[in-house]
């Protein structure tokens, strides 16, 4: 039964999973950023974050509001300048945050060593704060980019279904074989109707009286 479970689940995990990464894909294919709850996957794509971050690094991000933002937090924004323009840019706030002109602004700067300052972005360009790295969804988005890895991954869908529905097979045999045995054993147990005993027909034989007036007459 426990084997069963872990069988169910493990095909369930997979099946998430692979929604998972299939709607990740698909909303960045769109330009969109993919989000839930105020949650946000992003994909590293460069190495200006290393060795915090490496490049096809899966990360969470999540909104912050400004206050939450200070000096040593790593943030994801929508830069608007430079060859990356229009692109999402995880960096890590170096400055404490500070006004100018009544505008709040951050100045960011990748962890790799000679990384560049950026240019000083505002709190509307920022998506949210680095929470952890998701590094199953990162493993397994790189396993399924290759042709080798969505060779193996749908063989391993299509055993793991397989199995299942052999399983499901053999128990449903299994049960038909113990209905049967528990039928022939009931059949063994209850008496066979007997056929009804039929009494001996007997001829009407006549009274003495009769015979005795059919001499005298």
């Amino acid at each position: 039964m426990f084997k069963k479970i872990m069988n169910v689940l493990s095909v369930v995990v997979l099946v998430v999973m692979v929604l998972f990464v299939f709607l990740l894909i698909l909303t960045r294919s769109m330009g969109n950023t993919p989000s839930l709850f105020g949650y946000y996957v992003f994909r590293v794509s460069s190495d200006s974050m290393e060795p915090t971050m490496d490049v096809g690094d899966v990360i969470l991000v999540k909104s912050a509001d400004a206050d939450d933002i200070r000096k040593d937090d790593v943030v994801t924004y929508l830069s608007r300048s430079g060859v990356m323009y229009g692109q999402n840019v995880t960096h890590r706030v170096v400055t404490e945050p500070y006004r100018e002109n009544g505008t709040l602004y951050f100045q960011t700067q990748g962890d790799a060593v000679g990384a560049p300052l950026d240019e000083p972005i505002t709190y509307e360009q920022i998506r949210g704060k680095y929470v952890r790295k998701l590094v199953l969804i990162g493993k397994f988005y790189s396993l399924i980019s290759t042709p080798a890895g969505v060779a193996v991954f749908i063989t391993l869908i299509v055993a793991l279904f397989g199995y299942e529905m052999i399983s499901l097979v053999l128990s449903y045999r299994k049960v038909d074989e113990k209905g049967e045995e528990l039928i022939e054993a009931l059949g063994e147990d209850t008496p066979e109707e007997k056929e009804p005993e039929t009494e001996p027909e007997t001829e009407l034989l006549p009274d003495d009286g009769e015979e005795e007036n059919k001499e005298e007459s």
